[in-house]
């Protein structure tokens, strides 16, 4: 009886699956390559997920699967570590469908993408993330900026935002690190564009008030009191 049951269920479920398991991928429709690859997404198999998404675009690079498949290929890319990857998929789509419902989503995605590449779980205890390559950083700023400018009403705006004040600060300290390492140098004139620039360029950061002080030191560096002067008492105003 127990076995009679378990083959009952076995022809159920087999029953239940694809005919992609009946034939060739050779003779795979685009909806057999779409149901193979949503079922290793939905399953978290990224690299299988990646696989057949890929073999989708290939055979079949236009239409409704085709546009879904950038999307969820994307995903796939980022959540297997291959964020350049994830980039490239959403350029594309974003080139391609310019008015795609989920266009939104699009550009969000690509900015958590390229968010990603900076980041590290040491961040959260000795590691900062100021200290590396800025490119990546300010496209996932400007990938943001995209979504709070054009999708201020879509539900990933909000997140936008939040991530562009922490950007904001990161790229601060990269500007007061670079400001520090002229100042440390003699190169006072540079410290001081720098620390200018910084303060200029984000000007709720946190890092302006050491962008301030080292402004004032690198004017009397250069012997220019007058301005070292104004410079104090912009710092005592925002004490």
């Amino acid at each position: 009886m127990l076995k009679t049951f378990s083959l009952l269920i076995f022809i159920a479920l087999l029953s239940g699956c694809s005919s992609i398991l009946l034939k060739p991928e050779s003779e795979w429709t685009v909806e057999d390559y779409y149901e193979k690859s949503k079922s290793e997404f939905d399953a978290g198999q990224w690299s299988m997920a990646i696989e057949y998404y890929e073999k989708l675009k290939a055979n079949f690079p236009y239409g409704e699967y085709a546009e879904q498949a950038y999307m969820e290929l994307a995903y796939a890319y980022y959540r297997y570590d291959e964020p350049q990857s994830a980039i490239r998929e959403l350029d594309e789509f974003i080139r391609l469908y310019p008015k795609h419902p989920k266009l939104a989503y699009a550009h969000y995605l690509k900015a958590v993408a390229a968010d990603s590449i900076n980041q590290s779980w040491l961040d959260k205890f000795i590691t900062d993330p100021a200290d590396r390559d800025a490119k990546s950083t300010m496209e996932a700023f400007r990938a943001y900026q995209v979504v709070v400018e054009r999708f201020p009403d879509s539900e990933y705006a909000h997140a936008s935002q939040q991530r562009l004040v922490i950007i904001s600060n990161r790229l601060a300290r990269q500007e007061l690190h670079v400001a520090k390492y002229y100042f440390k140098r003699k190169a006072y004139l540079a410290a001081a564009n720098r620390a200018n620039e910084l303060i200029e360029k984000y000007p709720l950061a946190q890092a302006n008030r050491e962008a301030l002080k080292l402004l004032k030191a690198s004017y009397e560096k250069l012997g220019m009191q007058a301005n070292a002067n104004s410079v104090q008492a912009v710092i005592e105003l925002n004490r």
